[in-house]
């Protein structure tokens, strides 16, 4: 055992902190292969999910839920892919700070005014991930392997890389620099005459027709004569839209997302050890 895991280890014991692990949602197949990557954590201690986007009636079950196997910490890490997530509605909920958020999401897109929101009542000290998973090399792995699965080694394919994006030109920008240092992966094989990133800020009308034109064009473009285009979705589960705004393409894809992988649980398990260790400085120091 490394001196790191010894000392989550006895911060583990020493504290009994719980982990709540945050995700978007969708159908059944969405949320069970999230529940399938948190599983082996489950044995590890214990674990809640709060399925939404920072919902406060899931994330209230699963504070009740970690409360009732008597947690005295939970540590908090959010599996979505910017660290911008609703990170103010989270920090707001779990009284991290005092101010609302301008509006906040509570089911599906409805948004209501941030003053009707009320924080959670907490009996147990938290701590949020700062990061997300365009922050984790790990997620360039995933992005490297399913290329690699999808290639026929010929060394004139191309990889398009699509991201949901973000609305906000600045918040955007940072999705592409990250997404292209985890392109990264790809590039370090040597196999591909080219590897780019797009964002198809899907949310957002008048963005998503400018991007999704650049997407097309970029498979048109490196889908000719003898090339051919792989796309990857940096999506957690699925292929999302994208099939549909490249519909009439020619390129190879198995619209396989982050998961399934055991580098999402590594990276889940890696950040809340992380977290564990700065809750138990916090306790060290009360």
């Amino acid at each position: 055992m490394t001196w790191l895991a010894a000392a989550t280890a006895d911060a583990q014991n020493s504290n009994s902190c719980g982990l709540m692990v945050m995700a978007h949602g969708g159908g059944d197949q969405w949320n069970t292969a999230v529940e399938t990557a948190v599983m082996p954590l489950r044995e590890e201690f214990p674990v809640a999910i709060a399925f939404g986007m920072a919902n406060p009636v899931t994330m209230k079950a699963a504070v009740t839920e970690l409360e009732e196997q008597h947690v005295d910490c939970i540590a908090v890490v959010r599996l979505f892919m910017s660290a911008h997530s609703f990170l103010h509605q989270t920090e707001y909920l779990l009284g991290l700070r005092e101010d609302p958020p301008a509006f906040f999401i509570s089911h599906g897109s409805q948004a209501h005014h941030g003053s009707k929101l009320l924080p959670l009542d907490l009996s147990t000290r938290v701590k949020i991930s700062e990061t997300a998973l365009l922050d984790a090399p790990e997620m360039g792995e995933i992005l490297a392997a399913n290329a690699l699965a999808l290639s026929d080694s010929s060394g004139t394919e191309s990889v398009l890389i699509i991201a949901h994006g973000a609305g906000d030109d600045k918040v955007n920008a940072e999705w592409i620099q990250k997404l292209d240092l985890l392109a990264d992966s790809i590039r370090s094989t040597g196999l591909f005459s080219e590897v780019a990133v797009h964002s198809l800020r899907e949310d957002w009308e008048d963005k998503r027709a400018k991007s999704q034109k650049k997407i097309r064009q970029f498979v048109e473009a490196h889908s000719q004569d003898k090339d051919r285009t792989i796309v990857l979705p940096f999506r957690l589960y699925g292929f999302g839209p994208y099939e549909a705004v490249l519909e009439g393409l020619a390129y190879r894809s198995n619209g396989r997302g982050l998961l399934p992988s055991p580098a999402v649980t590594e990276w889940i398990r890696r950040t809340a050890n992380e977290l564990f260790l700065e809750l138990e400085e916090i306790a060290s120091a009360e």
